[in-house]
């Protein structure tokens, strides 16, 4: 990202890492990039020695949280190409919004669209401190049911037919791990026979069977 090159003589117009690379997804010969404050790229990788920018989205500032996790969906929803960017809930939000699950339309690549938001209803009444916000997606995709971890709000199950209005169908909130007043789902992995792995990002892994 430009300003990241220090050693070139490029200067950055941010504090610390606010924008650095966090999470590629390898699509085809593209590469999804979230880069936390400074929001996703979409990088085509068709000659791996020499990454060509697409495109980027931004959204932070005026939301607060940094962006972790860009998934687009192999399929198209409703006929437009479609990827799910998850941001990562600090725990300082107030009074600012909780972290969200968007659903971004990337039909046409160089102009990507957000298209929706994703919050469960609790996100809005519950106190910042319990740290109850997204944080990654399961990125094995079968189908149109999206596995999210949320913190404190354990993993929701979101149904992403409809791109342009994501509906919760499911959710599991595990008990807090070895002295944790709330439980902080982290990460979770779907295998293709249904079963979730889903870990806490202290203490605690799950093994749950998604009844479909």
């Amino acid at each position: 990202m430009p300003g990241q090159w220090i050693a070139g003589g490029e200067k950055p117009n941010w504090e610390g890492t606010a924008h650095q690379c966090h999470h590629p997804i390898r699509y085809g010969d593209r590469l999804y990039v979230s880069y936390w404050h400074g929001g996703f790229v979409i990088l085509d990788i068709s000659d791996m020695s020499k990454p060509q920018f697409i495109s980027g989205l931004n959204w932070s500032p005026p939301y607060p949280s940094p962006i972790h996790t860009t998934l687009p969906i192999p399929w198209k929803l409703m006929g437009r190409d479609m990827m799910v960017v998850v941001d990562e809930e600090a725990g300082k939000r107030a009074p600012t919004p909780p972290a969200f699950m968007w659903m971004v339309d990337i039909t046409d690549e160089k102009h990507p669209v957000s298209v929706s938001t994703f919050n469960p209803e609790a996100a809005f009444s519950i106190a910042p401190g319990n740290q109850y916000g997204a944080h990654q997606p399961a990125e094995q995709v079968y189908d149109n049911k999206m596995f999210v971890t949320w913190f404190s709000g354990g993993l929701r199950v979101v149904d992403i037919s409809n791109p342009y209005s994501p509906q919760e169908i499911g959710y599991y909130v595990p008990n807090p791990g070895r002295g944790q007043k709330t439980v902080k789902s982290n990460d979770v992995y779907r295998g293709a026979n249904g079963l979730l792995y889903l870990i806490d990002r202290l203490d605690g892994l799950e093994i749950l069977e998604y009844d479909r």
